[in-house]
């Protein structure tokens, strides 16, 4: 806490006394010199490109990995990092900050229709200070100490100050490998003139460094080629191209829409084990990648089923599913952090967690395409005013998503008890993220033995596949960045509640109708 609130004291003295940081002072664009691409940084635990550094340095201040600013227009995140490099005088008056939570912007008194502010105006504010030691206070107490939401967000921003104070100084750019024989892993070292040198010496002094340049050139391809986005523009094409066979089942636009959605699975694939070979770990760090296991979990099963079935319902039903899970870790950085952190040390070399959180995220994929399945036989019997027998293939579809999700699950809950006795010596605890696994696998449960039992038919089989995907988005989602609490705190996070409650508050008027305008005949 002391060490941050001194950093904030010497922002505001040297961004307000600084005779060379006058307020009239502009900032000067560099060069968005695209060389500087594959060198080679020491950031966050690893050796990575120096534009994948820019685009998460970019995502932490900005919330975007692009930024526009009023003096220059918008410009990229390599184009920003070089200039605070560079030319780093006169950016501390720029808006480049992000103050996300209008609470914190009306309790600072900023502007309530602004996100980005300059870092000067930042740190000179006294109450930003106040709600930082808050949160650290509380903190300190330990675990158990909630921390107040407005401080909370207080201590972002002040960790943002921080970010572009390193970036400022030239203490984040870490480029000089550390001596010979220094011990593995050793931190690198910043140049001593940050702001007069190009990449041609930088990559000379990397040049005898222990590193793979074929990662690096990989990685910077990757985040150039944009593997996920391309996965769900081919997604798209396909579900256009499936509707417009329409009724007549065009074989022509059937054969070119099932290769589209095949384009897209292995572009899932290729973007899955292009992360993994980088990182050097499977996918299990963040909601960031679980999102993206869901969505390849939902393709991966439409494919196999409308190849098993020869059935394209498969794929009409998981275009969307895929394509809102990846467009939303696209379009939402700073709350879906796409960046390839190493792994917190309690998760390394663990094959239980790893088997556990595959399997768990993966039943998510089922049930997503079943609830997308749901949605068409819901829509359907409304529509003609029947309900769907119990013998109609899209219900029997639906069925074997469910079986399929229910299994998968069983076996997560279950591999998460042999992990739970292997990190933390119990099988069971009650832990907020058990507990709501729980639930939604007895929802499940219940809704498969109702169809057996004749409680319901096809579409009560829907309504109900619908009611218990909110369990999983609950289990998911709202453990991890609602509730905040309990042992699996690798995976908390903050942001997007209000678009998750939307989707939610949007199921739940799409269920209270199909309920009361059932068809007579369920």
């Amino acid at each position: 806490m002391i060490r941050l609130l001194s950093l904030l004291f010497i922002l505001s003295l040297s961004f307000l006394a600084t005779p060379s940081f006058s307020q009239d002072q502009t900032a000067t664009l560099a060069d968005n010199d695209s060389t500087f691409d594959t060198l080679v940084i020491q950031h966050r635990g690893r050796l990575k490109p120096f534009l994948s550094f820019a685009q998460e340095i970019t995502t932490s201040l900005t919330g975007r990995t692009s930024v526009t600013v009023p003096a220059f227009g918008k410009i990229s995140s390599r184009q920003l990092i070089l200039s605070l490099w560079l030319n780093p005088a006169g950016w501390e008056n720029q808006p480049i900050l992000l103050v996300d939570d209008p609470a914190l912007r009306r309790e600072l008194n900023l502007p309530a229709t602004t996100r980005l502010f300059a870092p000067r105006l930042l740190a000179a504010n006294p109450k930003l200070t106040t709600l930082t030691r808050q949160a650290e206070t509380a903190r300190a107490a330990g675990p158990h100490t909630d921390v107040p939401p407005l401080a909370a967000a207080a201590q972002t921003v002040s960790l943002r100050l921080q970010i572009f104070s390193a970036l400022f100084s030239g203490e984040a750019f870490r480029f000089i490998p550390s001596p010979s024989g220094s011990p593995v892993g050793s931190p690198w070292i910043s140049p001593n003139s940050p702001h007069s040198l190009d990449s041609a010496p930088l990559r000379a002094l990397q040049q005898n460094a222990n590193f793979s340049r074929t990662k690096i050139q990989l990685e910077v391809a990757y985040l150039k080629l944009h593997p996920f986005r391309l996965s769900w523009i081919a997604w798209l094409l396909s579900a256009f191209l499936l509707l417009a066979a329409g009724q007549k089942k065009n074989p022509r636009l059937l054969s070119i829409g099932s290769l589209f959605a095949w384009i897209g699975l292995l572009l899932l694939i290729a973007g899955f084990a292009t992360r993994v070979w980088i990182a050097g770990r499977p996918p299990v760090t963040n909601m960031y990648e679980s999102i993206l296991w869901v969505a390849f979990g939902a393709g991966l099963f439409a494919v196999i089923f409308a190849t098993r079935h020869r059935s394209t319902i498969y794929l009409l039903a998981a275009s969307p599913v895929v394509i809102l899970a990846l467009v939303a870790s696209d379009l939402q950085p700073a709350v879906l952090d796409p960046a390839l952190n190493p792994l917190v040390p309690v998760l390394r070399s663990n094959f239980w967690l790893t088997i556990h959180v595959l399997t768990i995220t993966l039943s998510y994929g089922a049930f997503a395409l079943a609830t997308a399945l749901a949605h068409f036989i819901v829509f359907r019997s409304l529509r003609h005013r029947a309900a769907v027998p119990a013998t109609d293939p899209t219900v029997l579809h639906l069925y074997r998503c469910l079986q399929i999700g229910v299994l998968l699950l069983a076996a997560g809950v279950i591999l998460g008890g042999v992990w739970a006795n292997y990190s933390w010596g119990r099988f069971w605890d009650w832990d907020p993220k058990e507990t709501w696994a729980l639930i939604a696998l007895m929802a499940y449960i219940i809704l498969l033995h109702g169809r057996l039992g004749g409680w319901w038919g096809g579409y009560g089989l829907a309504i109900g596949s619908i009611a218990s995907f909110l369990t999983i988005l609950m289990a998911w989602y709202g453990v991890n960045f609602v509730l905040g609490k309990g042992l699996h705190s690798y995976g908390f996070g903050d942001g997007g509640q209000l678009y998750v409650g939307a989707f939610a508050l949007i199921e739940l008027a799409i269920l209270t109708f199909a309920i009361f305008r059932r068809p007579k005949s369920v």
